[in-house]
């Protein structure tokens, strides 16, 4: 197992990761860091949202943005 860090970038805000999760290898760690800016993206400007995902010695592994469905998802939300 592997400790990845997932830090948010949301327009000038950044919320830096100390905590860390564990993952069984980088494909995993990116794809929890996709869950993690679709589920975010769900409630905020999607568009501005990223999610940094890096290694233990700081190395950015990916950086993930939400998925287009998850803005398609919230204007069809408002269109009601």
């Amino acid at each position: 197992m592997e400790h990845y860090f997932f830090d948010l970038h949301f327009g000038d805000e950044q919320v830096v990761d100390e905590d860390g999760v564990d993952h069984f290898d980088v494909g995993s760690a990116v794809y929890y860091g996709q869950r993690i800016a679709d589920k975010i993206g769900r409630d905020a400007d999607y568009r501005s949202l990223k999610v940094h995902v890096r290694a233990p010695d700081g190395c950015i592994l990916a950086i993930v943005a939400a998925s287009p469905g998850r803005g398609y998802e919230q204007v069809a939300l408002i269109g009601r």
